[in-house]
């Protein structure tokens, strides 16, 4: 079931499969920014990545002796929410732990997703309860595409990425699905990431050890801009379709892909969180948009 949400500045519509993101639209003039979808390229437009974030190895975990199945980002982007709360400028989708989620992933839990307009940002927030009577293992993370180039006389080439300060960072290199220990350079001492569709024919950029808090995504010939802000998330993904797709990704998480190698110990996974019997984990994440 899709719900729609405006105000004077922008609209949106989510849907309750996967509490997914369907469209990020600026109100006054219907300009639509989100991925709008297409199986040739990547069918998706904004997933939410849980309980892991990547790919595991074989697909599957160890847990306390047992092996448990899951596939690259979890289950929460083909599980039904349930619409629990809406008003004139929030949306609140809430997922339960059930039989299904139970067979792969062996805790009680209820994660909340709540969408907020205000003026012209989007906040989108993750509310992650703890139900069971042990510590919890889980990953989180967005996955929004946003459409590069925005309008049909630009390219790819003409987009790119401003970073809230100068870094001096290096991607990390994927391959067959999980990363392969390698780092690559990416940026020294700069805040701007010019984008090419070759940036991505070795899969998604994945860095960490930021200190930005915010990334643009901006065009030579236009003027809009997009802000994703990620104040806290310790992982991000950048990421477009190897086959000259017309999207990027920009991607906050907490957690990230296995690397190859790793044990299949859910308790080693590299950004795995934890989360005590009873407790609750809060995240944000924006979307501001140029007025």
């Amino acid at each position: 079931m899709k719900t729609e949400m405006r105000n004077s500045w922008l609209s949106l519509v989510v849907d309750t499969l996967g509490a997914e993101l369907k469209s990020l639209k600026k109100a006054d003039t219907d300009l639509e920014l989100l991925w709008q979808g297409n199986p040739q390229y990547w069918k998706d437009q904004s997933p939410l990545l849980f309980p892991v974030v990547g790919g595991l190895p074989d697909d599957r975990y160890e847990l306390n002796g047992r092996h448990y199945t899951m596939l690259q980002h979890g289950f929460a982007q083909g599980s039904e929410f349930t619409l629990v709360e809406q008003s004139d400028e929030s949306i609140m989708l809430q997922l339960n732990d059930n039989e299904k989620t139970y067979s792969q992933y062996p805790w009680r839990f209820s994660l909340c997703v709540q969408y907020t307009l205000k003026d012209n940002c989007l906040a989108i927030g993750y509310s992650l309860h703890n139900r069971d009577d042990k510590t919890m293992l889980f990953s989180i993370g967005a996955h929004p595409g946003f459409r590069c180039p925005i309008y049909d006389n630009e390219t790819m080439e003409d987009y790119y990425l401003l970073f809230e300060r100068p870094e001096t960072i290096s991607r990390r290199i994927k391959d067959g699905g999980l990363l392969t220990g390698e780092r690559v350079p990416l940026l020294a001492d700069e805040n701007i990431l010019p984008l090419t569709h070759s940036l991505f024919y070795n899969d998604a950029i994945i860095i960490n050890g930021f200190n930005s808090r915010w990334v643009e995504l901006r065009s030579n010939k236009n003027s809009q801009v997009i802000r994703v802000e990620f104040d806290g998330f310790p992982y991000l993904g950048i990421w477009s379709a190897a086959n000259d797709a017309p999207f990027v990704c920009i991607e906050p998480w907490y957690g990230v892909d296995s690397t190859h190698g790793d044990s299949y110990d859910l308790n080693k996974k590299e950004g795995i969180q934890t989360l005590k019997s009873g407790g609750i984990f809060n995240c944000e994440y924006r979307i501001i948009l140029s007025i």
